[in-house]
């Protein structure tokens, strides 16, 4: 299963099958129809469906904001769960495309929103000096480093 997914025992999960208040309080359930937190890590765990889980769009909407882990009342660590079962996913290439531009655009440019002239222009408005490029020379040794080279089939 995975080192951060061994860290409960079943009786923990007994407990979370009852609850549900991680989804009750997830912004994203509440906008994203079919999006439940407390399933995706049931069904992974509890119910062998490992496969259907790491190859599902679902598990990236989680916005990793805490709010079902500080609610928790059995103190599962949801977001720890769920980052690692995102984590599973992006090795077996499942990572959705607007993570992979955005991953793209900073290591082309080291920002991760494309900035503008017209940035450029509000930043010499208000008498900020243009931003400068970062390294991104250093930023792609970080992703190489981290495997998102081989991930995202970068160049």
């Amino acid at each position: 299963m995975g080192k951060a997914l061994d860290l409960y025992d079943e009786q923990e999960f007994n407990a979370c099958l009852q609850c549900a208040i991680c989804t009750g309080s997830c912004p994203t359930a509440r906008v994203i129809e079919g999006y439940n937190p407390r399933e995706i890590i049931l069904r992974y765990i509890m119910y062998g469906e490992q496969e259907e889980v790491l190859n599902s769009t679902m598990i990236w909407h989680c916005t990793t904001c805490h709010t079902c882990q500080e609610r928790c009342p059995h103190s599962i660590r949801i977001c720890g769960l769920l980052t690692h079962i995102m984590n599973l996913a992006a090795k077996r290439g499942n990572v959705p495309e607007t993570l992979k531009s955005g991953i793209k655009l900073m290591i082309e440019t080291g920002w991760s929103i494309q900035a503008t002239q017209r940035s450029d222009r509000i930043r010499e408005e208000l008498g900020l000096n243009r931003l400068e490029k970062p390294n991104t020379d250093e930023i792609r040794r970080i992703f190489s480093e981290a495997g998102l080279d081989t991930i995202l089939e970068l160049e």
